[in-house]
């Protein structure tokens, strides 16, 4: 009983998967973004803090202990005991603007959220293509492995009498040893899928529903397509969010050019005298110019800033350009690809017909195998099509 108790859980944890449904399952137990919320949740209770004063000060003390008497205080008028407060008081917007700046700041750790997502959405993309093309790989080569069997039964007889099969037995045996490594590759790129997959949602998976979807980005205008960088892509956002950050820290370094002030009230009680009441103003004085440094060294942080957020652009567009002239030149290949299985599987079914009048039984699988080496080369071809799609909608910031 316990024994079938853990087979029925692990059949529970390891079950067939979609894609949305892994994406979901990767929302909720990716340690990544469980990180950005607890820092979430930081930076807004620093936003509270930020703008609250300095807490005031407490002072309690005891004046002109003598010496000699060191118990007495009625000894001279300046013996006393007092209680003070004191307290800075801004002059400025400081606070207001360092507040400013921790909301600037959630605006960023939110778009830090999205662009994980966009990385999530893109990795498990990228397994779910691996998965897709392996098992096609799979499906040619195991019926192509299948397929051999009999040429190479004849092959080996025919070698035996004719020198010239000798050669092509030698290279069909090697053939077929080369599409079982090939076989085995395919076999282990679905493993390494599953543990990508595990590795971003924290849970395992068994086996892979479903397909990505083909998306026609080559006959979308560039236009179009920049336009959604712009609006779309969080790492583009998050620069811009930093740049505004740069920009509300010169401000904050100008108001804290204006000092702040210190204001104290203290209570002095003395013995066989009037008490007194003692209040005080104290304000810096800003002689050496550190403050103005500090506002020239956050002006360059801007600058600094807004060339990132020329970089990021430049990178971005330039990054989609490329990924569109790839994406064409991937499918005008696979185009040829095509023509061309075509155009074997019309020589195939001729040698087929001409087998029935003595033609070359070694003839026809030879170009069966032209066939597969062809479909293998297609479907790797339709692979890298897909991941480069995976990759403009990484730059587009598409989600799932």
């Amino acid at each position: 009983m316990k024994t079938l108790l853990i087979l029925l859980l692990l059949s529970l944890s390891l079950s067939s998967q979609t894609l949305e449904e892994t994406y979901q399952n990767a929302l909720q137990h990716n340690y990544q973004l469980q990180i950005l919320e607890e820092e979430l949740a930081i930076v807004i209770q620093q936003e509270k803090i930020e703008s609250l004063w300095d807490d005031p000060v407490l002072s309690v003390g005891i004046n002109d202990i003598q010496f000699e008497k060191p118990l007495s205080r009625d000894l001279e008028a300046m013996q006393n005991q007092y209680v003070a407060l004191s307290q800075s008081i801004p002059l400025s917007n400081r606070l207001e603007l360092s507040a400013q700046i921790e909301e600037e700041k959630q605006r960023l750790i939110k778009e830090k959220q999205e662009a994980l997502k966009v990385e999530i959405s893109t990795k498990l993309r990228k397994a779910f293509i691996e998965v897709e093309y392996a098992q096609k790989r799979l499906e040619i080569l195991d019926g192509y492995i299948a397929f051999l069997k009999t040429p190479m039964q004849l092959l080996r007889e025919l070698s035996a009498i004719e020198k010239g099969t000798v050669e092509k037995y030698i290279k069909t045996e090697l053939l077929q040893k080369k599409y079982q490594l090939q076989r085995q590759n395919a076999l282990e790129a679905i493993e390494v899928a599953k543990e990508n997959v595990e590795l971003i949602s924290n849970r395992p998976v068994d086996t892979f529903e479903g397909f990505v979807g083909s998306n026609a980005y080559e006959n979308q205008t560039l236009e179009g397509l920049l336009t959604q960088v712009q609006n779309n892509n969080p790492k583009l956002s998050m620069s811009e969010i930093l740049n505004e950050v740069a920009l509300k820290g010169v401000a904050l370094a100008k108001a804290k050019e204006q000092a702040d002030i210190k204001v104290t009230a203290g209570y002095y009680q003395r013995l066989d005298r009037n008490d007194f009441i003692s209040l005080g103003v104290a304000y810096p004085l800003y002689t050496n110019g550190k403050q103005e440094k500090q506002r020239v060294q956050a002006m360059k942080r801007v600058n600094i800033q807004a060339l990132t957020v020329k970089e990021t652009e430049l990178r971005l567009a330039q990054a989609l350009k490329i990924a569109l002239h790839e994406l064409k030149r991937l499918k005008q290949e696979s185009e040829i690809l095509n023509q061309s299985r075509n155009k074997i599987e019309a020589l195939i079914r001729n040698a087929r017909l001409n087998l029935s009048t003595g033609g070359s039984l070694v003839k026809y699988y030879e170009l069966f195998s032209q066939k597969v080496e062809n479909a293998l080369v297609l479907n790797q071809k339709q692979r890298i099509i897909a991941l480069t799609e995976n990759r403009i909608q990484e730059i587009l910031g598409e989600k799932l």
